[in-house]
């Protein structure tokens, strides 16, 4: 899978662009606050219906425009095909698949899949609970329909559950009715977290793999799922093999538990939402014991596993964005991951500075200069 062409109309800083790309590396070269970023979120947005940067859409519409427009030549094994994007500010953006607009912008994801790796993946490890939860749901929206159908209708029966338990608060519904978003509550968190545990587990395995190719065999990483109810007590290791029934029956307890809460809060206090990922170097908790360097180790193989899970679930590799990173890493992390990928993966990379890569082995690669929004030679 790769980008064969890029075209950006009035997107961010872009009053337009037009290039081609190759499908194995592409460098983009260029100061600070002149569009690096901006490219590589192009190619995200397009991928997934929205922006790793803004919630506002409008914020990646040009100053001196007010529609915007990204569009991409893709080809994947199973053929050649155009992708769209058009952005306005008192519309709602519009995705289209050849001359086909997408109804739903779920219906977006899979069609190019990506991984993006920024400075902010850098906190994946010592980050909140959320910036994981996202990983692992952006990694599974790209790679399972099934996935995302449960996830949006998750979503929207926790909405609706969470409005129910303030009215139950205000003495406006039943508390007896609530039983009825519960069923359906445990019935697609359920399948959120079984498929969630199984895709760690996986994940975990060849983390671990790319963890000693990179530390040079001298620390062991395992990756853990941890569900709401994993206590403080609870060995990750028990949590990891149980059914899609145990798991219905923990949390169906675990609502029980909290009900009264639940309701004299308003807001829904156990499920999916709750979970958390675990990564532990040499048994020990890495966000508490590991050094930077250690836990950038840790990110830098759970990127390297995330394609590789990526390939075993459709097929073949998603494009890798790589935005401004490498140049943080020492010269043998560095090294060891471009090694990983060179020849195998359409890589996007952006940095400040082209002698930063000097000593690397670099597969065949385009290099480009970008100003002000706009592209100044190829190499």
């Amino acid at each position: 899978m790769h980008v064969e062409a890029l075209e950006l109309s009035k997107f961010r800083n872009y009053r337009s662009l037009n290039i081609e790309l190759d499908p194995h590396l592409n460098i983009f070269v260029g100061d600070n606050a002149q569009g690096k970023t901006n490219l590589l979120e192009s190619v995200y947005f397009l991928a997934t219906g929205r922006s790793h940067r803004t919630n506002r859409d409008g914020d990646l519409i040009n100053w001196h425009g007010e529609e915007a427009q990204v569009r991409a030549q893709v080809k994947t094994i199973m053929g050649s095909f155009t992708m769209r994007a058009n952005l306005s500010r008192d519309r709602r953006k519009r995705f289209m698949i050849g001359g086909e607009e997408l109804r739903r912008q779920s219906d977006l994801l899979g069609f190019l899949n990506v991984v993006l790796f920024s400075p902010d993946d850098l906190q994946l490890v010592k980050g909140s609970p959320s910036m994981r939860r996202r990983f692992i749901d952006l990694l599974l929206a790209q790679t399972s329909k099934v996935y995302r159908y449960d996830l949006v209708n998750y979503n929207k029966v926790l909405q609706q559950r969470n409005s129910f338990l303030k009215s139950i608060a205000e003495g406006k519904a039943k508390r007896d009715d609530l039983l009825l978003w519960d069923e359906q509550l445990v019935r697609y968190g359920t399948q959120l977290m079984f498929r969630r545990a199984k895709a760690i587990d996986r994940i975990g395995e060849l983390a671990s793999i790319s963890h000693r190719e990179i530390s040079g065999g001298e620390e062991t990483l395992t990756v853990h799922y941890l569900p709401f109810y994993a206590t403080e007590g609870t060995t990750p290791e028990t949590l990891e093999a149980l059914s899609a029934d145990e798991i219905a029956e923990n949390f169906a307890q675990g609502l029980a538990a909290h009900r009264h809460q639940e309701m004299r809060r308003g807001v829904t206090l156990v499920g999916p939402q709750r979970d958390d990922i675990l990564f532990r170097v040499d048994g020990k908790d890495a966000r508490q014991f590991a050094s930077q360097g250690q836990q950038r180790t840790v990110v830098l193989a759970t990127k390297l596993a995330e394609l590789e899970f990526m390939r075993e679930e459709v097929g073949e590799y998603p494009v890798l964005l790589l935005d401004d990173v490498l140049s943080e890493l020492d010269f043998s992390r560095r090294s060891s991951f471009l090694e990983i990928i060179s020849g195998r993966v359409q890589t996007l990379l952006t940095t400040t500075d082209r002698d930063n890569f000097q000593q690397d082995k670099l597969c065949q690669f385009r290099e480009y200069g970008i100003v002000d929004g706009q592209l100044v030679g190829e190499g």
